[in-house]
């Protein structure tokens, strides 16, 4: 492998900058071309008639953000082809998506996807799931940020507040001016960048090695192929039933209830298009981290015996895709710019569609309530204002990030995901569970919060990094330096020892076993040490540095259970107590009569002209049918109107007298 000098260069300067140019273009064109639809609908929702195609590219860069293009090659860099699982594991919620929420949220359209939890149990639930959304997207745009801007600062000479500064900026300025049109067919050029660029990496390495089966031999050398681990053991934190389930649970609130999602679902006109918007999202989805996936082997093959943060070449893992980039493509003019404008697409992307998310529920879920009276012209004007802001708070959070360190930014992200779970519990028990009435609800989201955040904390306290199972990596066969290094740098071959000799890595073993102090909560810790030098002569001078340190360390009796389990799994276990909590209370306070629920607020698991009238009226729970085309609009600040009272006299819906009200609600009640 030579070691070529990185560099970026004229080129890939002029293709990074012109990808900018163009995503600001989108956002002016847009705002110009729009200059006379002056409505909050076009500006959130695209003016419900957007092609399914966009949308569908929109929505999987939705997904997919820069942590995806330089994290997950990373991840199969050190574990293996098991990754390969997660593009599979992204095309579950596009089932639930299609046959159950994108019919529902057609049909009630509306402006905030939480509402809907408002109109099923109590208003003190949308607002809880709205502040803890609207916190997540704020801190999770800012923490990409941070992290693609800072990786991306080893590639290249501009600085990273620079490179903050001018990605958000740009990223809020179309965003705000140009609304949810410019957000899509900005996402829609940026799914081509980042599909494009990363491929470039996978095929340049293919075509250095000799071919793919030179990846895949180095693969098994390194006994990397992991894709077939069906080990069920839920505290390993990556196999084929951790991903598939975990992932899919986790996603499936995404694509089902999500603002960003449902904004995008309902800029189609028709349920059809939304499902092919829908299922469009899942190729470009998957084939990403497909590919992530296969930049990670073939990085692997490339650095094969020559890992570059163990030679001391780079001081993090994570910088390894970015210095592997700008080896590849040293002698190609360009390149390297491709793959890091597809690593600022998926940021650009994130951030976008955040700020058009969380500017749309501020708007519909706090302040339109409040102020019901304001006209279209001043609902637009303070939606503009709110990406605005928004955009300013997450490029402050960036540099806070910076000053305080990513550990407090990455641990409130990780926090707040965990909410993801009980998210789409309570959304489950709101149009599939007629019964489950407003205190159910809110028991059930607190508590299965709470529960995911318990374990999320504890598992980050006494986490196990044997079940991570990061496979080995080595330096034995690294070029030594002459006359300069892979810096540039001149290097002294009469020095002692030369730095990027071979080292392995430090190996940890840890022993549980009950012999320490009698207790299974203690352990032991041991380090062994192996370093090779290189001698003044050129001789290789192998020092075996071994050394034992003996300490006791304090662990619960959950620490290798219920905290051990993997990261995952956490919305799924989230999803489970809310439900078993919703439902639980719901039976304690009394359950709500299915008979007199709203039918456009639920969902029956199976309906089908193909099947028996008694298999279908079954799964209907006694929710009256809805046969009536007419579907009055929903109003976003709440109130009954004469035409939704005329509506449920006619759909034979008897508003529920005050006896029945158990828990001081009316899911009849708009």
């Amino acid at each position: 492998m030579d070691e070529t000098k990185p560099g970026f260069g004229v080129a890939d300067y002029i293709v990074f900058f012109g990808m900018l140019v163009m995503a600001t273009a989108i956002g002016a064109y847009y705002a110009f071309k729009d200059r006379n639809k002056k409505t909050v609908e076009n500006y959130y929702f695209g003016g419900k008639r957007m092609s399914p195609i966009p949308v569908g590219l929109s929505l999987s860069v939705t997904f997919i953000s820069s942590i995806t293009v330089l994290g997950y090659p990373t991840y199969a860099y050190l574990m293996g082809t098991v990754v390969f699982w997660f593009s599979a594991a992204t095309l579950v919620q596009i089932f639930g998506a299609c046959i159950y929420y994108i019919p529902l949220f057609h049909r009630l359209q509306l402006p905030s996807v939480y509402e809907l939890l408002e109109i099923r149990f109590h208003r003190s639930v949308r607002l809880f799931a709205s502040s803890l959304v609207i916190f997540n997207l704020v801190t999770h745009m800012a923490f990409t940020l941070y992290v693609t801007s800072l990786a991306l600062t080893s590639v290249s000479p501009m600085s990273l507040a620079v490179s903050i500064l001018l990605t958000s900026g740009i990223c809020t300025l179309y965003t705000t001016i140009g609304g949810m049109k410019a957000v899509i067919w900005t996402d829609t050029l940026q799914a081509f960048i980042m599909v494009s660029g990363s491929m470039a990496v996978f095929i340049k390495i293919a075509i250095l090695l000799g071919g793919t089966d030179k990846i895949w031999e180095a693969v098994e050398r390194g006994h990397r192929n992991t894709i077939w681990d069906f080990n069920p053991d839920p505290t390993l934190v990556h196999t084929f039933w951790t991903i598939m389930v975990g992932i899919g649970i986790s996603w499936s609130t995404a694509g089902c209830c999500n603002q960003a999602f449902v904004q995008r679902y309902q800029t189609c006109e028709s349920v059809r298009d939304a499902r092919i918007a829908s299922i469009v999202s899942g190729i470009p989805m998957s084939l990403l981290l497909f590919i992530a996936a296969l930049n990670g082997c073939a990085m692997y093959a490339y650095y094969e015996g020559c890992d570059p943060m163990t030679a001391g070449k780079i001081s993090k893992v994570d910088q390894t895709v970015p210095y592997l980039v700008l080896q590849i493509f040293a002698e190609l003019p360009g390149m390297a710019g491709l793959f890091v404008s597809a690593a600022y697409s998926g940021m650009l992307s994130t951030v976008s569609s955040g700020i058009n998310a969380a500017s749309g529920l501020v708007l519909a879920d706090f302040l339109l309530p409040c102020f019901p009276g304001w006209r279209e012209k001043t609902q637009l004007n303070i939606s503009k204002l709110l990406g605005f802001v928004i955009g300013v708070i997450v490029t402050s959070l960036a540099f806070l990030t910076e000053a305080i360190g990513s550990t407090i930014i990455q641990l409130a992200v990780t926090a707040v995901g965990a909410f993801s779970g009980p998210l789409l519990g309570v959304y489950t028990m709101a149009i599939f569970f007629p019964w489950i009435n407003a205190l159910g609800a809110i028991f059930g989201m607190i508590i299965g919060f709470g529960f995911s955040m318990w374990v999320t904390i504890a598992g980050t306290m006494y986490q196990d990094p044997t079940k991570k199972r990061v496979l080995p990596l080595y330096a034995d066969q690294c070029m030594v330096a002459t006359t300069k290094d892979w810096l540039g740098n001149t290097t002294n071959l009469n020095s002692t020892y030369i730095q990027y000799g071979t080292m392995s890595y430090p190996t940890t073993t840890m022993d549980f076993s009950e012999t320490v102090a009698a207790d299974s909560r203690y352990c032991l810790h041991f380090y062994a040490v192996d370093i090779s030098f290189i001698d003044q002569r050129g001789s290789v001078v192998s020092k075996s540095a071994s050394t034992e340190t003996n300490y006791v360390v304090y662990r619960p009796y959950l620490a290798d259970s219920l905290y051990a389990i993997s990261y995952l799994y956490l919305g799924a276990l989230g999803f489970a107590a809310t439900l078993v909590t919703g439902f639980l209370v719901s039976f304690i306070t009394g359950f709500k009569n299915p008979k007199m629920s709203d039918p456009r607020y639920f969902v029956p698991f199976i309906e089908s002209e193909f099947l028996p009238e008694k298999v279908n009226k079954f799964f209907r729970f006694g929710v009256p049918e809805l046969d009536n085309d007419e579907k009055p609009a929903m109003l976003s600040y709440g109130g009954t109107n004469e035409k939704l009272i005329n509506f449920l006299e006619r759909a034979n819906i008897n508003r529920t007298s005050d006896v029945e009200l158990t828990d001081g609600l009316d899911v009849a009640t708009v």
